[in-house]
């Protein structure tokens, strides 16, 4: 990661420590977690091991007893585990999912409740998504029925849940208003442990291509009991919960794509140095080459988009909707393509389950691909940025003019303190409000002054000034396009603005990756500093934007050195919080 603050992030080295040498025997070792994947296992023990570790601890506040003090230590956290296994870093972190909306809108005694089941061991599912309806939310079927004034009785489906047969606690979207619309559904908290027999009954595990160990499956109620403290926040606030939960977790999933395509590059990359074909090694092939030092890219480019975003949610958690959807949809889209480039640099060993690594990089990448499906899948997450167009260029059109609209350095600065999360500052949608993209136009402008100063090589300084001015133009083009669209109804929604919504994900994309590195270039390592990393973000960017440009063969030499020189002979995958930025 890009983590200068390390002694910030202990935890997660501390965790990375106590894992172990993947390479060696060992519950989180590369052979261990494959074996269990062969065998489809339900990963118990090592679920057990990291309750023992206190891991549990991070998904409660701080202030009902637990670790969760701020989001970057969490995601920190949880990409650790997803480097070892994610069908053990998913089933273990569905309790942040679950338990979001209790956080949020809970009462005192929920609250509290749940703090100490989880704290002890105890694990929440959430329970959205249904067999004939998907991830059309307003759609489902499953519904409570008020008995008597704070009672109901919950019948109905939910389907390809995560952890609805093992865990003990699930938070249930259920309709109370046979009318539906946003107001026509609550959230419940429903106990498998207190429940009455025949109330309930857990559906089979679901074969999946990858996560095989992971129990997605279902749950079908009949008449169960929910009494008065079941209900979250009120009647009809369940679908806004929810939402707001997944503000939240779609992050997690950032974190938990990353932490699985550090494994894969560290894989290739080693192979690739070690690897010897036609007299030389795979490294000193050009295009593997080439390959590699994007793929590294790639990576400090969706560290850059998740840290930003993950220290938005402490100084502008309203601003959270739009932020979630562009890494929830860019960070699992870069980085499933980032891992099938990998895939070509390892050959045919990419397909192996053995070897090279016990055969890990197939792991990851079958289970990689799972993630753009969670917590709203990236026609989902599109489809919210293009709810926000209106706002969002309200909010450009003030930046231009010269207008202030909230930090934006800060919030990218690693050094500068968190403020404390505001759980009831998440909003349902952006009110002309979005940090990064009111600051592009003064980042563009310090960016612009920097290449015509000496503190960067020349090549750099030249590339740096090319690829800004081509970014300065893409953003007041799309801003003006965003502007223009027009929606024939809310939920009516043409293919050219879901384009846009594509594009827009990389502008802001280029915006936190841009204000990362200015916030930090004065107090990072060289490399980081020196910027060649940062031309080639923002040139994969600006592809995605339609302005494209070559970069020269010294840049992507520079990079292939530095590259070796910061992640080469690891003593195991991604040592520490993170080996990407770690000298």
């Amino acid at each position: 990661m890009m983590y200068m603050h390390l002694s910030k992030h202990a935890p997660a080295r501390d965790l990375e420590a106590a894992l172990g040498d993947p390479l060696a025997e060992g519950l989180f070792s590369y052979a261990r977690r494959i074996e269990e994947d062969e065998c489809e296992q339900y990963p118990l023990e090592a679920l057990q091991w990291l309750d023992r570790w206190g891991m549990q601890k991070y998904y409660v506040p701080v202030s009902l007893g637990g670790a969760l003090r701020d989001f970057e230590e969490l995601f920190s956290l949880v990409r650790t585990i997803s480097r070892r296994d994610l069908t053990v870093a998913i089933s273990h972190a569905v309790s942040f999912l679950g338990a979001t909306g209790v956080w949020i809108a809970g009462s005192k005694n929920q609250k509290n409740g749940l703090a100490n089941r989880l704290c002890e061991g105890e694990r929440i599912s959430l329970a959205l998504t249904e067999r004939n309806h998907g991830g059309d939310l307003l759609s489902i079927e499953t519904e409570a029925c008020l008995l008597q004034p704070g009672c109901h009785l919950l019948n109905g489906e939910k389907w390809l849940i995560n952890g609805a047969t093992q865990n003990s606690l699930i938070a249930v979207l259920a309709r109370t208003n046979p009318n539906g619309g946003p107001r026509g559904f609550s959230l419940f908290l429903f106990d498998k442990l207190a429940a009455m027999p025949g109330s309930f009954e857990c559906l089979d595990k679901i074969p999946t291509l990858g996560v095989r160990g992971s129990d997605i499956s279902g749950i079908c109620f009949q008449r169960a009991a929910l009494g008065p403290s079941a209900m979250v926040g009120g009647l009809g606030k369940g679908f806004e919960l929810a939402l707001k939960g997944l503000q939240l977790t779609r992050l997690l999933c950032g974190a938990i794509s990353l932490g699985a395509t550090e494994t894969g590059f560290q894989t290739a990359l080693d192979f690739a140095l070690s690897r010897r074909v036609y007299g030389r090694t795979v490294f000193d092939i050009p295009q593997s080459r080439r390959l590699l030092v994007e793929a590294w890219v790639d990576l400090l480019l969706c560290d850059s988009l998740l840290t930003a975003a993950a220290r938005s949610l402490h100084f502008v958690p309203s601003e959270a909707s739009v932020h979630s959807a562009v890494v929830k949809y860019l960070v699992p889209q870069l980085l499933e393509h980032t891992l099938k480039q990998l895939s070509v640099v390892l050959g045919a060993r990419y397909y192996l389950r053995e070897e090279d690594r016990c055969g890990i990089f197939q792991k990851m990448l079958r289970d990689s691909s799972l993630i753009s499906l969670f917590d709203g899948s990236s026609v989902v997450n599109l489809y919210s940025l293009t709810t926000q167009f209106k706002a969002l260029s309200r909010c450009w059109n003030e930046s231009v003019n010269g207008g202030a609209n909230g930090p934006g350095l800060p919030v990218c600065e690693w050094t500068a303190p968190l403020p404390e999360f505001a759980w009831s500052g998440l909003s349902l949608a952006c009110n002309q409000r979005n940090c990064f993209l009111a600051s592009l136009p003064s980042s563009l402008e310090a960016a612009k002054s920097l290449g015509r100063s000496h503190y960067l090589s020349a090549d750099v300084a030249l590339a740096l000034q090319q690829q800004v001015n081509m970014l300065e133009t893409a953003a007041a083009t799309l801003m003006e396009e965003i502007g223009s669209i027009n929606f024939a109804s809310p939920h009516v929604v043409s293919y050219q603005a879901f384009d846009k919504a594509r594009e827009y994900c990389a502008l802001e994309a280029a915006a936190m990756t841009l204000q990362t590195w200015l916030a930090n270039r004065n107090h990072a390592d060289q490399y980081f500093a020196d910027g060649q990393w940062l031309v080639m973000a923002l040139a994969r960017l600006n592809a995605c934007l339609g302005q494209k440009m070559n970069l020269s063969d010294g840049i992507v030499k520079d990079l292939a050195d530095q590259l070796v020189q910061n992640c080469a002979h690891r003593p195991y995958a991604l040592s520490e919080d993170s080996a990407l930025l770690a000298a």
